[in-house]
C-alpha cells in the first residue's frame, strides 16, 4: 500500500472538486439507509488523472478509468475485497475538508481482537494497493455527503460487483 499527499495536480484537483456536484451520479448502492452514487469522468480528466499517477506513483496498467463516488452521510460499506478483475485500487479523498478514510483489516488476534488500520482523510491524499485480496471497509460518519476520486485499473472494462466477505470475518 502506498499513501502519497497532493496526488492531483493543484488546477485539476481545483476543477474536479469545482465541477463535484454537476456530474452525472447515477446510484451505485442503495441497501443502506444512506446512498451511494458514481458519476464516470470523461477521457480528457481521466487521461489527465491517469498522468498523474504515472508521473507520481507507478506506470499505469490494464483498462484505467476513473469515478467520482458520493457517499450520503451515515453510509456504511462493510469490510471486502476488491473483484479479481481490479488490478490495482486507488482512491483520492477529495471532500468534505474533514471525513473518514479507509480502514484496512491486518490481522486476527484470536482473543485480543481484530488489528485495523486506517488510512486518515485528508483531501487530496491517494491511497493506491495491489490488489491482493486486501480486506477494507469505509463510511461516513460526517453531516456532509463524502466525495472520493476512485480510480481503476482492471484486467478489462466489465463491470464488476463488490464481493463482500463481511458475514465470514465478523
Amino acid at each position: 500500500m502506498k499513501v502519497l499527499e497532493d496526488f492531483l495536480y493543484p488546477d485539476l484537483y481545483g476543477e474536479i472538486v469545482g465541477s463535484i456536484n454537476d456530474l452525472p451520479y447515477r446510484v451505485i448502492d442503495d441497501d443502506n439507509d444512506a446512498v451511494k452514487f458514481e458519476a464516470d469522468l470523461d477521457e480528457s480528466i481521466c487521461q489527465r488523472i491517469k498522468q498523474c499517477y504515472e508521473d507520481k506513483v507507478a506506470k499505469t496498467e490494464g483498462f484505467f478509468s476513473a469515478g467520482v463516488v458520493c457517499c450520503e452521510p451515515g453510509y456504511f460499506f462493510n469490510m471486502h475485497a476488491d473483484h479479481p478483475n481490479k488490478l490495482v485500487s486507488s482512491v483520492v479523498y477529495l471532500c468534505p475538508e474533514a471525513g473518514n478514510g479507509t480502514v484496512f483489516f491486518k490481522e486476527d488476534r484470536g482473543d485480543q481482537g481484530k488489528v485495523l488500520d486506517e488510512v486518515l482523510w485528508h483531501p487530496n491524499r491517494l491511497v493506491t494497493w495491489r490488489n491482493q485480496g486486501q480486506l477494507h471497509m469505509y463510511e461516513n460518519k460526517t453531516d456532509e455527503p463524502r466525495y472520493t476520486l476512485n480510480i481503476y485499473q482492471k484486467k478489462n472494462d466489465e463491470v464488476f460487483e463488490v464481493r463482500s466477505i463481511s458475514e465470514v470475518i465478523w
